[in-house]
C-alpha cells in the first residue's frame, strides 16, 4: 500500500518540519477522502482492531462512527509515517505545505468516520485547506517540545492564519472539556474568527420526511374527492383557516414532534382542498363587446400547490433545526459552562495555558456560550449576546417563511399585472369614444328599449 512518495531520514524529517511553517501543515478534501478510504480498507483487511484494554469496541461494518481517532492514530497514522520516514501525514502528501484557511477543532473521543463525514459535509466552500492537529503534527516526534509555548504552538499558529474554525461535535461529549480545545476557543476569540459548528448531512432524513409528509398530501386527495358530495357553501373559508392556522404552529413551535404533526396534517389539508375546493368552479368569465372569453382557473390550484411546497419546506426546516440541536447537544454534553473545569492530560499544559489566558476566562466561556446557542459564533453575535439580544439558533438559515414572502410578493405582482392587462380591455370598451364602447352603448340602448 503506497502512502507517500518518498521516506525520510530523522534529520530530514525534523528539518522539513523546520522549514515548513506549522501553519501550512495542511491537507485538503482530496486528503480526507483518501484517508477514509485507506482506513476502510485497513479495517477490512483487519490490519486495524479494536485495542485490547477494550477502550474502542468498534464494529468493523460501521461507518456512520468508526474507530476513534486515538485508535486510528496508534494503528494507522502513526505505522504510516513511521514507514515514511516519521514526517507528518499532512507534510507526507504535500512536502511543500499548503495555505491554511479552515482550522478544524476536536476531540478524539470521536469515530474517524464521523469526524470525517461531518468535516466534509462542513468543508466551507472557499476554503481550500484545513489544519487538522492529528494529521499535521508529526505523531512520532516529540511533540510535546513543540507545545512549550501555547502561543507559539502549532495550534495557536494555524488557526491565527485560518479564516475559518470548524467545531466538531461527537457523540461521547463536548470537546470542551479538553483544556487544548478550550484553549483554540479562547484563541478564536481573540482572533475574531467566525466558528461554525460541524455536521454530517441531513439529505437521508429530509428525503425520509418529506416523503411521509407527500403521502399525507396525496392522502387528502382521494379523502376531498369522497367528501366533496357532501360539501356545504361555508367549508372552504374554515379549510383555509385551519390551514393558515397549522402552518403558524408549525413555524412558531419549538416541539420537533408539534412541528411534525402539523406539517403532515397542512399537506393531508392541501390534498384534500386540490379537489375538494371549487369556490369559483372551473372557468373564470370576463365580458367584452367583442364576446365572452373564459380563461381557465388556475389560480386556487397554484395556491394549493404553493401551499403543499411551503409545508414541505417547513418540514425540512424542521428536520435541519433537529439535526443542528443534537449537534450542539453533543457540543455541551458534559461541558460545565467555564474552561476551568476541563481536563488536560499535562498538569505543565495546564499551567501554561491558563497563565496565558489570564482573566479573560469569562469572555471565552461567554464565546462557547454564543456557540452553542446560536449555532455559529462571531464578533458581531458576540456583541448582541451581551446586549441582551436572543441569538437562539442565529446560525440556522430557514428557508419555508422567506418562500412564503416570496411567493406572496410574485402573486400579489402576477394580480397587478393580471388587473393591467385585462381592466385595460374592460375600461376601454366603457369608452363612449371607442368603436367598442359606441357598440356597447347601443346594447345598451336596445335593452333599454325593449324594457320600454
Amino acid at each position: 500500500m503506497q502512502h507517500g512518495s518518498r521516506r525520510y531520514q530523522t534529520w530530514q524529517t525534523l528539518a522539513l518540519h523546520e522549514s515548513v511553517a506549522p501553519d501550512k501543515w495542511c491537507v485538503n478534501r482530496a486528503d480526507l477522502k483518501y484517508l477514509w478510504q485507506e482506513v476502510w480498507q485497513a479495517i477490512q483487511a483487519a490490519e486495524i482492531q479494536p485495542p485490547l484494554d477494550g477502550s474502542d469496541e468498534f464494529d468493523r461494518v460501521d461507518q456512520q462512527c468508526g474507530p476513534s481517532i486515538y485508535t486510528i492514530n496508534q494503528q494507522h497514522i502513526m505505522p504510516v509515517t513511521e514507514e515514511a520516514g516519521k514526517v507528518s501525514w499532512a507534510l507526507m502528501r504535500h512536502p511543500d505545505g499548503l495555505d491554511c484557511d479552515l482550522f478544524i477543532s476536536h476531540a478524539w473521543q470521536e469515530g474517524v468516520f464521523e469526524f470525517l463525514s461531518k468535516v466534509l459535509h462542513s468543508w466551507p466552500a472557499d476554503a481550500r485547506h484545513a489544519w487538522c492537529c492529528m494529521l499535521a503534527n508529526p505523531q512520532n516526534l516529540d511533540i510535546g517540545a513543540l507545545l512549550q509555548s501555547p502561543s507559539r504552538s502549532p495550534f495557536a499558529l494555524a488557526l491565527q492564519a485560518s479564516t475559518y474554525v470548524l467545531v466538531v461535535p461527537n457523540r461521547h461529549c463536548s470537546i470542551y472539556t479538553r483544556l487544548w480545545c478550550g484553549y483554540e476557543a479562547y484563541r478564536a476569540q481573540e482572533e475574531g474568527k467566525m466558528i461554525f459548528i460541524a455536521r454530517a448531512s441531513n439529505l437521508q432524513q429530509i428525503g425520509a420526511a418529506l416523503a411521509s409528509t407527500i403521502l399525507a398530501g396525496l392522502m387528502g386527495i382521494p379523502t376531498g374527492a369522497c367528501t366533496k358530495p357532501l360539501k356545504q357553501d361555508w367549508p372552504e373559508a374554515l379549510l383555509c383557516l385551519v390551514a393558515i392556522t397549522v402552518a403558524a404552529a408549525s413555524a412558531t413551535s419549538s416541539s420537533n414532534y408539534c412541528r411534525m404533526l402539523c406539517n403532515r396534517l397542512g399537506a393531508f389539508l392541501c390534498g384534500f382542498m386540490l379537489v375538494f375546493w371549487h369556490t369559483l368552479g372551473s372557468t373564470a368569465m370576463i365580458s367584452e363587446a367583442f364576446g365572452e372569453v373564459y380563461l381557465p382557473f388556475l389560480a386556487q390550484i397554484v395556491v394549493v400547490v404553493t401551499s403543499l411546497c411551503f409545508f414541505l419546506l417547513l418540514e425540512t426546516d424542521r428536520v435541519s433545526d433537529r439535526i443542528t440541536r443534537l449537534e450542539a447537544l453533543q457540543l455541551s454534553r458534559g461541558f460545565e459552562g467555564t474552561i476551568t473545569k476541563a481536563a488536560c492530560s499535562e498538569p505543565a499544559d495546564k499551567a501554561r495555558i491558563f497563565q496565558e489566558i489570564g482573566d479573560k476566562t469569562d469572555a471565552v466561556d461567554h464565546a462557547i456560550s454564543v456557540l452553542l446557542t446560536a449555532g455559529m459564533s462571531s464578533p458581531t453575535l458576540t456583541q448582541v449576546a451581551r446586549a441582551g439580544v436572543d441569538i437562539q439558533s442565529a446560525g440556522h438559515a430557514e428557508i419555508a417563511l422567506p418562500f412564503a414572502a416570496l411567493m406572496t410578493g410574485l402573486f400579489a405582482l402576477a394580480r397587478v399585472c393580471f388587473q393591467m392587462v385585462y381592466l385595460y380591455k374592460v375600461f376601454f370598451c366603457l369608452d363612449p369614444n371607442s368603436l367598442c364602447g359606441r357598440s356597447a352603448c347601443s346594447r345598451l340602448r336596445s335593452v333599454d328599449e325593449l324594457k320600454r
